[in-house]
């Protein structure tokens, strides 16, 4: 939905931008995954580009659509899927 999209890549500007006066590498929590198998969020993902994200953590993929899910380096980025499900209910730290 266009309209969501357009919220949430607001959101995200404000917050890369506030991020970005603090100094150091910003790092993305994200409910929506901006990107997995077969799809593509290019507005998001181009502000991960333009921010020099180089992590980003994301949700809202539960049960079957774990097999959906794109971990690891793509574009430069760390992708990692921190639903609670996916991660058994355990903790996972997001300080290296």
């Amino acid at each position: 939905d266009r309209k969501i999209v357009a919220r949430e890549n607001g959101r995200l500007v404000a917050s890369l931008k506030a991020a970005q006066a603090l100094g150091g590498t910003p790092v993305v929590f994200l409910h929506y995954p901006p990107l997995y198998k077969g799809y593509r969020c290019e507005e998001i993902l181009q502000l991960l580009e333009k921010y020099e994200v180089r992590r980003c953590f994301y949700g809202h993929l539960h049960g079957p659509s774990h097999k959906l899910a794109m971990e690891g380096l793509w574009d430069g980025v760390e992708y990692r899927l921190v639903s609670a499900d996916f991660l058994e209910f355990k903790p996972f730290s997001v300080i290296p």
